[in-house]
Formats: C-alpha cells, sequence, structure tokens
C-alpha cells in the first residue's frame, strides 16, 4: 500500500469542520465494512448510525478497503486529527488478521500480526483520548463457513481460527483499556432469525449486505449514545 498513494476516503475530502463546528461529530475508521463502498450513504451503517443520533451529530466515514490497523494509525494525522471528533468508532480485525495469499502465495503470512495489532489498538485509543474523543471497538458478524470463499477447506479453517485468535487478543486488549467493544462476532446470530441468510455477500462471506446495515448501526448507536449525551450536557453550558 505505501508504494502508492492513499487514497482519501471521500466522506473525509469533502469533510468542511466550519459547517459542523457544532454537531457531535464521530470518525468511524475501518476497512471495507466500514466504507460500504458498495451502497448510498445512507444505507450504510455510518449514515444510519447518523440518522440515529439526531440533527446534532455528524459521522464520518473515513474507511478504506483493505487496510489494517496499521494504516489506520498511520493515516491518523489525515484523516482522523482534521475533524477534531468527540468519538472515535474503529473495527479492523478482518484484515488485520487476514491471510494475504495474493501477496506472499503459499504461506500463511496475514496482514497485521495479533502483536502489531495490540499495539496500534492501543495507540489509537491513546491519541484519540488525547483529543477527548472516547473509542468504540467493533467487530463484525462471524464470517460463514462457506467453502467457495476460501482457496480450500484446509484455508478455511485456518482463516476462521486465527480470526477467533484474534478476537481473544481484542477482547483482552480492550477490557484492559476499559473500551466498550460492539461484539457482533459473539452477538450477531442470535439478533437475526436465520444466520447467515441474507446477511452477507455471497460468496465472499466477509461483506454485510443492506439488509445487516440497521442491525449494526443500532448496536454501535447503542455504545455510542451515552458518549453523545455526556457531550450534549457539556455543549448545554
Amino acid at each position: 500500500m505505501l508504494d502508492e498513494a492513499i487514497p482519501v476516503p471521500p466522506e473525509i475530502e469533502a469533510f468542511d469542520r466550519s459547517q459542523a463546528a457544532d454537531k457531535f461529530r464521530v470518525v468511524a475508521l475501518g476497512d471495507s465494512i466500514t466504507a460500504v463502498a458498495s451502497m448510498e450513504r445512507q444505507q450504510r451503517w455510518t449514515g444510519i448510525l447518523e440518522a440515529t443520533l439526531g440533527s446534532r451529530a455528524r459521522v464520518v466515514n473515513a474507511g478504506i478497503g483493505g487496510t489494517s490497523s496499521s494504516l489506520g494509525l498511520y493515516r491518523w494525522q489525515r484523516d482522523v486529527a482534521p475533524v477534531k471528533p468527540h468519538c472515535l468508532v474503529v473495527c479492523f480485525i478482518l484484515n488485520d488478521s487476514h491471510i494475504r495469499f495474493y501477496e506472499f502465495p503459499g504461506s500463511y503470512c496475514v496482514q497485521c500480526t495479533m502483536e502489531r495489532m495490540d499495539a496500534n489498538m492501543r495507540a489509537i485509543v491513546e491519541r484519540a483520548g488525547d483529543m477527548g474523543a472516547p473509542t468504540v471497538v467493533w467487530t463484525p458478524p462471524p464470517v460463514p463457513k462457506w467453502p467457495e470463499a476460501f482457496k480450500s477447506p484446509a484455508q478455511m479453517e485456518i482463516q476462521l481460527q486465527l480470526l477467533e485468535h484474534y478476537l481473544s487478543g481484542l477482547e483482552r486488549v480492550l477490557a484492559e483499556l476499559k473500551v466498550p467493544l460492539v461484539n457482533f462476532w459473539r452477538t450477531f446470530p442470535s439478533q437475526v432469525e436465520e444466520f447467515p441468510g441474507q446477511y452477507f455477500v455471497r460468496p465472499d462471506g466477509y461483506h454485510s449486505t443492506a439488509p445487516s446495515q440497521p442491525i449494526l448501526a443500532k448496536g454501535i448507536a447503542d455504545a455510542v449514545r451515552p458518549i453523545y449525551e455526556a457531550w450534549e450536557k457539556t455543549a448545554a453550558r
């Protein structure tokens, strides 16, 4: 990624802080499941989150597909700091743990080691805290066991085991930091009538469809709302 220009997320490029000076600003930092580039803004969980929080909120989508928490941290000064958010919402676990076959054929090289993910998340939470923006982290719904989404049955098992391993590490770090975790990996199947059903793009199994977006938005809104309410009290003074 660093051999070429890193694209600026469209909502970051279009953001004008002077027009959102009196708003509760949220930056959603993540990969393709944050960007949801295939949908219109009002269909994405970020757009739904903004509508759910109300007219005093502005949610800015800073997702870039295929990227890890390392690049999220790398682009902090360009894509997060200028917004001066009151809340940061983060998700990178899919790409942090993803086996990069197309870059390292025949290997099991992941995009981001667990130790690197741990350090990245700590740094992101610290930087957000320094600017007075509490962090909320979320995980995607569990990846379905669709064989066509993987190179082989063995690779499917290894990848899903890696995800569980990384999730356990993320849960540990966030508990230590006392950062809220909206853990759809654990909870999403019980929130819907049929899983995976209509909630994933097939065959890839990683990207959520339009019916999943309101569910994601509601869960994240429940975690963000106390931060928003605390900001409202301060803003009213």
